[in-house]
């Protein structure tokens, strides 16, 4: 009797709730549809679409990452801008093409949703903004991408996999006086991206390092206190430099790679034959393959 009375109740509380959801998916629709023809009336842009996938971050030590929204991306000759809805119709992030730092995919295409990463620097911070798209729309934002980018920065893209990224982390930056002891500063944030070591005070960019100007990487034990966290050391734009951190050898490798990585030649992948390619479909660069 009791289940009896129970199925119904429990089918009319699912019915109900895919109902909302459908509904708040419309209203979602509408809105991102309403927001693109806006955009494209005042901006004329290279690239505007909506997206389900939109994570807008400012890197910042110990600081929790937005959850992901529904918006629009887009790229103008002057601007990339990420709208997330219900801003009232202002980007959540928005940088020139003058600040972006990097963009890239962190896997190769799939017939599903696709994620590309830019990290861009603006007023002092450092920001990392992730974007889903399908694999068409995810085309036609790389295009867009590469009209606005340096020369330098679409190398990198077309770089080879895994990008390498790791912290922010605690680090103190470090120096040795002359008896071999080591003074340590006030703690920074550090992160390693594909193409640039970033110190972090907070949420504030105290020094970007090229990466291709990184060398002679190494990790070392402190020999004034040999319990003390170890130190990450490297030559940079005439500077020698070193940080106390924890897990300093992990970090110096993923460092050493990621510098290395610089100075290497773009991975070439073979066109597809035409006959290889399906009525219709559309034939990519030779990087978007990958």
């Amino acid at each position: 009797m009791i289940m009896s009375l129970i199925a119904p109740a429990l089918m009319g509380a699912l019915l109900g709730a895919g109902v909302g959801s459908a509904l708040r998916n419309r209203r979602r629709a509408k809105a991102a549809h309403a927001l693109v023809r806006r955009i494209q009336q005042a901006q004329q842009p290279l690239y505007c679409a909506q997206t389900d996938g939109i994570r807008c971050q400012t890197i910042a030590q110990g600081k929790r990452r937005s959850g992901w929204q529904s918006g629009v991306i887009a790229v103008t000759p002057g601007e990339i801008a990420a709208y997330a809805l219900g801003n009232g119709g202002q980007p959540c992030v928005s940088f020139s093409p003058a600040e972006l730092c990097w963009f890239g995919r962190p896997r190769k295409y799939s017939s599903g949703r696709n994620e590309i990463w830019l990290h861009a620097e603006r007023d002092r911070r450092w920001i990392l903004l992730r974007v889903r798209l399908s694999r068409l729309a995810m085309h036609a934002l790389v295009r867009a991408l590469k009209s606005v980018a340096t020369a330098e920065q679409i190398t990198a893209y077309r770089r080879r996999r895994p990008y390498i990224h790791y912290g922010p982390v605690q680090a103190h930056p470090a120096r040795q006086d002359i008896h071999g002891a080591w003074t340590l500063a006030e703690p920074v944030g550090l992160y390693l991206m594909p193409s640039h070591i970033v110190a972090l005070s907070g949420e504030e960019t105290q020094r970007t390092i090229p990466l291709e100007a990184v060398q002679n990487v190494s990790a070392v034990r402190r020999l004034d206190r040999p319990k003390a966290a170890g130190l990450l050391r490297f030559d940079a734009q005439g500077e020698s430099l070193a940080f106390a951190l924890d897990h300093h050898e992990a970090f110096a490798v993923q460092v050493a790679e990621a510098a290395r990585r610089t100075l290497e030649d773009p991975v070439q992948w073979t066109r597809k034959k035409k006959k290889d390619y399906t009525l219709g479909e559309e034939e990519p660069d030779d990087e978007e393959l990958w």
